[in-house]
């Protein structure tokens, strides 16, 4: 009886994953036009991205000034992306044993960015039921934190 409900469930995670990988097709490269086509297409739930940020000249310690540089970041891009922000983004310090940095929440009227960062890296994720172009928002966190070294991940949430 245990072999077969493991059989069973082994064939069911194979058709979610399958189900899932079919909505979560990475938009990354498509033109902004056909993201938001699909996003419209697929009355999606919202739109997720993703950035990674590696080698950053700008670097994030545990200072005031760079919990303010994070604050002004998180603004200009809410800005930038035209995303109502609500409340003051919330800054804090984390971490131990040789992994510590900075965790930024932002809550907007249509989700939230966050963001977390180590060293040199950076990782962002922004996620808004409001349509924005993940492109201008790729590039500002490029040019902010002065990295070149960026992966990125677009998705639609259905």
């Amino acid at each position: 009886m245990i072999r077969t409900t493991g059989i069973i469930l082994s064939i069911c995670l194979v058709a979610l994953s399958a189900q899932a990988s079919q909505l979560q097709k990475n938009y990354i490269g498509d033109p902004v036009h056909e993201i938001k086509a699909a996003f419209n297409e697929e009355d999606a739930w919202g739109l997720c991205t993703s950035i990674d940020l590696h080698d950053c000249k700008y670097l994030m310690d545990e200072s005031p000034e760079s919990e303010e540089a994070i604050k002004r970041f998180v603004i200009e891009l809410c800005d930038l992306i035209d995303m109502n922000r609500y409340g003051a983004p919330a800054v804090k310090w984390f971490g131990s044993g040789g992994v510590e940095g900075y965790t930024l929440t932002q809550l907007i009227e249509t989700s939230c960015v966050s963001a977390h960062w180590a060293g040199d890296r950076m990782f962002l994720d922004i996620f808004s039921c409001k349509f924005y172009d993940p492109y201008e928002a790729l590039e500002f966190v490029k040019a902010y934190f002065k990295s070149d070294d960026a992966s990125v991940n677009v998705w639609l949430r259905a």
